[in-house]
């Protein structure tokens, strides 16, 4: 649920197409406690997948989120926009 404060952020993975990479990405949202409002995952090629997610937060609340994301081995690049 957004609150007064909360941006809007889109969140845009290129990951390795391995097995558990989509739930080690969502994990790293639910111990933040931040819920992902919609959530996209579609193969680019046999061993990369594209994953957008959208999310409502706070500035630096997204950014320790990319930070964490970052560290992810299966994770090779995130852009993030604000809406």
């Amino acid at each position: 649920m957004k609150k007064e404060h909360d941006h809007t952020y889109v969140l845009t993975l290129t990951v390795r197409n391995n097995p558990g990479v989509l739930v080690r990405c969502t994990q790293v949202f639910n111990r933040r406690g931040h819920n992902i409002e919609a959530l996209q995952v579609a193969n680019t090629s046999n061993s990369v997948a594209r994953m957008t997610i959208t999310a409502f937060g706070k500035r630096e609340t997204i950014h320790q989120i990319t930070l964490q994301l970052k560290k992810l081995v299966d994770v090779i690049d995130i852009t993030k926009k604000e809406l």
